[in-house]
């Protein structure tokens, strides 16, 4: 299991997080490829998404998610089978987290909604 530590430079050191929800109906597993941000401020996963996107319109009909991550070197990767997102408003730090991360999607992420990946478990 990676501990904290291990897990902010797996999630900050990959791009590319593969998050699953449940469908709107909730009868199937949909996975999606986000941009994520690890915010060791408030132990959680951050990524973002056009309030349009379906992925928005599962997250409001169920919270429960999982998430993993490609491998990041000799750290392996991470897998979290149990988590809860929910749309946040971020404050300016996690801002300018996501931001110093992903500068070329600035403009983007100011017209975006994000969310935020909350769990206990660590793999």
């Amino acid at each position: 299991m990676a501990d904290k530590t291990d897990l902010e430079k797996i999630v900050n050191g990959t791009a590319q997080i593969a998050v699953a929800t449940l469908t709107k109906n909730g009868q199937a597993p949909d996975v999606r490829i986000v941009l994520g941000v690890y915010d060791k401020t408030s132990d959680q996963v951050l990524f973002m998404s056009s309030a349009q996107a379906e992925k928005v319109a599962e997250i409001a009909a169920h919270s429960q998610a999982a998430f993993a991550t490609p491998q990041f070197g000799e750290l392996g990767y991470a897998r979290i089978r149990h988590a809860v997102v929910e749309q946040i408003n971020p404050t300016p730090e996690q801002l300018d987290l996501y931001n110093n991360k992903y500068p070329e999607n600035a403009k983007y992420a100011a017209h975006s909604d994000f969310f935020a990946l909350r769990f206990k478990e660590q793999r």
